[in-house]
């Protein structure tokens, strides 16, 4: 299934595709706003909080004004902040200016459809159409549901660990660690969690080393140095390319098994608890690493 974006900027070229023909099938909220525009600093935060609450059956499309001036005359934009409110490609609603968050909430609410139980309640389908926005490198729309299931649960460890995960891409090292925190031991997403942990040195090793693009360079000068292949492996991981990584620490393993006294084969297992062994990037590493080991 696809995985649609649920916030996500909006151009002239690509606002018939996402925008007019996309609201067949969701409520689409179009907000012209520019960057030079104080009302629009303080509007766009409270919708992407609307819309992200509201769920899946609403999107928000961002339009820079500045860019696109032909959208705003076509949507007769005369001030911003200007927002429309689109449904099977046409205008259903609209209003001008930064308006409360409760009055914004009750418009569109208007236009929402309320959704079924086992779409709006059930807390591990929140959880994992977060994990495929994560996967796709949507971190906005990730972490919109992440919330969602957190203000159902705030024991729903699983989108802690989704936070967690968009922290560490983010190079948020605290937050990473108070999200983890709150992980009760015992869960399977504690194991998670504290592999997360560890992927915390991981950043640390690559940029002592550099960063990605140094480590990148080293492994294509030198295939054969397993200390660049590590920490080139460490890098991807920080940026969630974790095909990367696998693939990278995989290789050390394969060369020199107690490389860093297991440093390689620590990462990648660190990397299957994070993901769970169903998981794409994993796919046959576990099986391959216990004929590499035994």
């Amino acid at each position: 299934m696809e995985v649609k974006s649920q916030i996500f900027d909006v151009e002239a070229a690509t606002f018939e595709e996402t925008v007019i023909k996309g609201s067949s099938d969701r409520v689409i909220v179009v907000d012209f706003w520019a960057p030079w525009c104080g009302p629009c600093k303080t509007l766009g935060p409270m919708l992407e909080e609307v819309v992200a609450a509201l769920g899946p059956s609403v999107a928000l499309a961002k339009v820079n004004v500045d860019d696109n001036q032909e959208l705003a005359t076509a949507f007769r934009v005369q001030g911003i902040p200007a927002v429309k409110v689109v449904m099977d490609g046409k205008l259903v609603d609209e209003f001008t200016g930064a308006l409360p968050k409760d009055q914004i909430e009750a418009l569109l609410r208007k236009h929402v459809p309320e959704a079924p139980a086992s779409e709006a309640e059930n807390l591990e389908e929140l959880i994992n159409q977060g994990g495929s926005y994560l996967d796709t490198g949507d971190l906005t729309s990730a972490e919109a549901l992440y919330r969602q299931a957190l203000a159902q649960d705030e024991e729903a460890f699983g989108a802690l660990v989704g936070l967690a995960r968009i922290r560490l891409m983010q190079g948020r090292a605290d937050e990473v660690r108070e999200l983890v925190s709150g992980i009760e031991q015992g869960n399977l997403e504690y194991d998670q969690g504290q592999a997360l942990l560890t992927q915390l040195e991981f950043r640390g090793t690559c940029e002592s080393a550099g960063g990605r693009q140094v480590c990148a360079e080293r492994v294509l000068a030198e295939p054969d140095n397993l200390e660049a292949r590590f920490t080139f492996g460490c890098c991807a991981a920080v940026e969630g390319d974790y095909e990367t990584a696998l693939k990278e620490w995989f290789a050390v393993v394969t060369a020199d098994k107690n490389f860093r006294q297991g440093a390689a084969k620590d990462a990648l297992v660190s990397v299957f608890h994070l993901l769970g062994r169903n998981h794409p990037a994993v796919g046959d590493y576990p099986k391959q690493l216990y004929r590499v080991l035994y």
